[in-house]
């Protein structure tokens, strides 16, 4: 052992390693611990190790066979050896002697518990003091592995979320292409069926004022029966195209400062016809007639108007449907409440009340019409106010749903003192005819359309003129200089939005009215006609009396008086 302990004789080193053994370049014995040898007396030296141990690396498959290259190449390794013949396990360390042709193995027992120490006839004293350096070697081998394992999975982990990442990239380009292709689709459709809708409730309209000449009651019923059909048919088409534009966040709200008894009383008097229909008693009640809130006026009507129109239609004849309000100042908010009389709704069935297109009553002989689409437009409209809405409903009895809609400042109401006071039965229309007779260009590519607006404007001394296209109306403003324009958006040649930025690039028709009238109803539609120079924007269907309505408000004073 002079070559690797020259300060230590045989004795003395078999002493303080009790447990290592020496190799040769051909894996042969060439020295023993004095410990090592008694546990494992089949071994002797000139033995190959690989007859009598197995040999693992920790955390890895065992080694075939040890030999001079794996030991050159694993010599800072910590590595197991287990007896073939005996419940021997070492800890070793291999170390390469000053003679290149020998390698020296320093380790300890694998012992886990006292029973070990027992079966392979050890005593404490046969343990050197260096086994706690071997333990630390063991320790610095499994940090080593674990960190390397840590790395791999670090790299695998980091490489699956640059793969997911990209598959969300494309995911999100492919749900981006998808949505523009349904706001285009909506918008199209849109288009489709308003452009049909506007000529069957315009002349029916016409055809109920007498425009095309008198008709007996047989008619008049049957116009009043197409009228009635189309307006149930355009309330369908609005209320999918607003499903359709909250699901895909393009409906904002215009928030206002709203007196609560002015929407009420509106509300109202929409419904009313159909509950003088059934013989129902309409009623409104409100614990304070002053109160303000802010939301969306349209919107709230449109809540409303949704809310008592359901009550009525499950209300038997003779009963009754309250509209009533509630002021929560502890809650900050404002509770309406609409009560009928009505069927009821069995307790199993309120869980499915708000789910879209779905009808409680779905036999085929089902006694009630309707698509299931208000009462989820209502819930998606009220929780865009950030509001709630919940039902109370008794079989036979009746129900009660309540809405609730945040209300800053209910403790210092704003009075409000209307000019005068409203009742339901008090549905007038005015309107005021001109007496002269202004130039009206419509133009619109679609023939019925364009013979309908055309008979009743003239039917109301408004003389008219007509385009098919944006080409032909650019051409006809410059030869006509009509007073007012009505102008389609979707026409062939040029659409109407090119048509409107040419005329007011002309310093001759800046200040000539001109109004979108257009079958194109979706978020952004409007703004985009505005801000080529439209001064105002119609959505088809139209009614006729507010289309005239329209035209006077736009027509210069000196050619309405």
């Amino acid at each position: 052992m002079t070559d690797s302990a020259p300060m230590l004789d045989r004795g003395q080193f078999s002493k303080l390693f009790p447990f290592h053994f020496i190799l040769d370049v051909d894996m042969r014995i060439l020295d023993m611990g004095s410990v090592l040898a008694r546990i494992c007396p089949k071994v002797v030296p000139g033995d190959d190790i690989n007859d009598h141990f197995l040999m693992f690396r920790l955390g890895s498959e065992p080694v075939k066979s040890l030999s001079r290259d794996f030991i050159l190449r694993q010599q800072s390794t910590l590595f197991v050896f287990k007896s073939t013949s005996t419940d021997l396990m070492l800890r070793c360390q291999v170390l390469i002697l000053r003679d290149p042709e020998r390698y020296l193995f320093l380790g300890s027992p694998w012992v886990r518990n006292p029973t070990e120490l027992k079966a392979l006839h050890l005593v404490l004293h046969d343990f050197a003091l260096h086994d706690s350096t071997v333990d630390l070697l063991q320790l610095v081998q499994l940090t080593s592995t674990s960190l390397h394992d840590a790395k791999q999975l670090s790299e695998k982990l980091e490489q699956r979320v640059a793969d997911r990442t990209a598959e969300l990239v494309l995911a999100n380009s492919e749900l981006s292409r998808v949505m523009r292709s349904k706001d285009d689709f909506l918008s199209a459709m849109s288009h489709e069926l308003r452009t049909p809708l506007n000529a069957i409730l315009g002349l029916s309209e016409s055809l109920a004022e007498g425009v095309y000449g008198d008709m007996n009651v047989k008619q008049v019923k049957s116009i009043n029966t197409i009228a009635e059909s189309g307006h149930h048919l355009l309330a369908l088409i609005n209320d999918l195209l607003d499903i359709a534009k909250i699901g895909a966040g393009k409906m904002e709200l215009e928030l206002t400062n709203t007196h609560v008894e002015d929407v009420c009383q509106a509300s109202l008097r929409l419904v009313l016809e159909l509950a003088q229909k059934k013989n129902l008693k309409l009623a409104l009640s409100m614990d304070n007639k002053s109160v303000m809130l802010t939301a969306d006026e349209r919107r709230l009507k449109q809540i409303l108007v949704n809310l008592l129109s359901n009550a009525i239609k499950f209300t038997p004849e003779g009963g009754s449907v309250t509209l009533a309000t509630t002021c929560d100042v502890e809650s900050e908010s404002l509770m309406f409440s609409v009560r009928d009389t009505g069927i009821g709704i069995a307790a199993e069935d309120l869980s499915r009340l708000f789910s879209p297109f779905t009808q409680l009553d779905s036999k085929l002989s089902r006694q009630y019409a309707g698509t299931g689409l208000g009462l989820t437009l209502v819930l998606r409209l009220v929780e865009m106010h950030g509001g709630s809405v919940t039902v109370e409903s008794e079989i036979g009895k009746g129900s009660c749903f309540t809405i609730r809609i945040p209300c800053k400042g209910l403790d210092t109401l704003i009075p409000h003192n209307p000019s005068g006071t409203t009742t339901l039965s008090e549905i007038t229309v005015t309107q005021e005819l001109p007496s002269n007779t202004p130039l009206i260009l419509v133009a619109d590519d679609n023939e019925i359309n364009l013979m309908t607006v055309t008979d009743y404007l003239r039917a109301n001394k408004l003389r008219v003129i007509q385009a098919r296209d944006g080409l032909e109306a650019v051409k006809m403003v410059r030869e006509h200089a009509p007073s007012l324009v009505l102008m389609d958006i979707q026409m062939p040649l040029m659409d109407g939005l090119d048509a409107i930025a040419h005329l007011r690039a002309d310093d001759k028709h800046t200040a000539m009215p001109i109004i979108a009238l257009t079958s194109r109803a979706m978020v952004g539609d409007r703004e985009r006609c505005m801000a080529v120079g439209a001064n105002d924007y119609l959505s088809k269907p139209v009614n006729m009396k507010q289309l005239v309505k329209t035209i006077h408000t736009h027509l210069p004073k000196n050619e309405t008086r």
